[in-house]
């Protein structure tokens, strides 16, 4: 039975500080939101939350606490659903209400799979592939020159496909789209994330016409999602797939930009969409419209392996995203931090998550 939940808060200087992107400025610190689940018999299981505000998320966590505790972690399904009745029964939304889901969610599942010794993979239905590949994020608001090196750099530690960033200006994203295409070749899958950087549909559509000379494997977030109507124009009108939906909260709202047909890959971030459930439920959605999955990371440990517990199980999955900027989190966070074969994703045949988060690694960064 589930002793205590609680919110842990971390934030993790970085030597090298990560270049801006559309959406963040220069990043010389990490924050990282955590939910720490305890049950009665000293099991210690681990989630994630995609969230602005440590004190929101505490008051969500908090809010949630009635419904968790003395109650079972192999019932995280009713759990989940009264989550979300508690959540949406609310006179006012809740600003961390969808992280703190998230994060429980993904503990649940880390809780119930060590109480039953099985890997969540397995819980899910087992492999449908039988490793999952994953693409290189990590070139960001650079100069041309600087994103070549950076992208021959990831081929050489084995991945095997990169994202750039758009959203600097039509010129330099041009520019940079094009030397990381020369330095990469014309067979390499090349990912453009504009992270709703553009100032309207004629200058996402004029840098689309780019993406599609440079034949991009898919353009994410040229715009925000709004009614999607600019999604679909933009989906008519180029070859390149359009991906987005990673700051989507929940089912519904992926529901929304499948039925207008504004999406070629739909890109859940399990730390918001709702925890492992709600990324299953979001792709089972999409195979209804013909539309891929791709789990959104950024530089998020155990919400890359809780996502991809998930995504090796699904039919609609086509690979994974992951940060291939080494940090003092990727590094440290875990007991045994994430490992790569060949560009693939390494999952944990542990049980539950498989990983063991560092108690040193989170006393020694713990948020003030």
């Amino acid at each position: 039975m589930i002793a205590a939940i609680d919110a842990v808060h971390l934030r993790v200087p970085l030597d090298e500080p990560i270049p801006p992107s559309a959406v963040r400025p220069l990043t010389e610190s990490l924050a990282i939101h955590l939910v720490r689940l305890t049950c009665d018999d000293g099991t210690v299981a681990w989630g994630e939350a995609w969230c602005d505000s440590a004190n929101a998320l505490d008051e969500a966590v908090e809010l949630l606490s009635p419904i968790l505790l003395d109650a079972d972690p192999l019932d995280r399904g009713t759990l989940w659903e009264r989550m979300v009745d508690r959540l949406t029964g609310l006179k006012e939304p809740l600003d961390a209400g969808a992280p703190a889901l998230s994060a429980v969610d993904i503990a649940l599942w880390d809780a119930a799979g060590r109480a039953l010794g099985l890997p969540v993979w397995q819980m899910l239905g087992g492999r449908r592939m039988a490793r999952l590949d994953a693409y290189a994020t990590g070139i960001y608001f650079e100069e041309p020159e600087v994103a070549a090196r950076k992208a021959r750099e990831m081929l050489r530690a084995g991945f095997h496909a990169v994202k750039i960033k758009a959203g600097a200006g039509i010129e330099q994203d041009i520019a940079v789209l094009e030397a990381v295409r020369g330095a990469i070749g014309p067979q390499v899958p090349l990912m453009i994330d504009a992270n709703q950087g553009f100032a309207d549909r004629d200058e996402a559509m004029e840098f689309g016409g780019a993406a599609d000379r440079a034949e991009a494997f898919w353009y994410e977030e040229p715009l925000p999602p709004g009614d999607w109507t600019d999604y679909v124009a933009l989906r008519h009108a180029l070859d390149t797939p359009i991906a987005g939906g990673e700051r989507l909260r929940s089912p519904g709202a992926f529901l929304q930009a499948f039925s207008v047909g504004a999406l070629d890959v739909a890109m859940p971030d399990v730390r918001l969409c709702g925890g492992i459930t709600g990324l299953l439920k979001i792709a089972d959605l999409a195979r209804w419209f013909h539309v891929q999955i791709s789990p959104h990371n950024w530089s998020s440990q155990i919400a890359a392996i809780a996502s991809s517990h998930a995504a090796i199980t699904l039919r609609n999955c086509v690979l994974t995203e992951v940060e291939a900027t080494r940090t003092q989190a990727s590094d440290g966070l875990l007991e045994e931090p994430v490992r790569f074969d060949d560009g693939f994703i390494v999952i944990p045949d542990g049980p539950g998550l498989g990983i063991d988060v560092s108690e040193q690694f989170v006393t020694q960064h713990a948020a003030q």
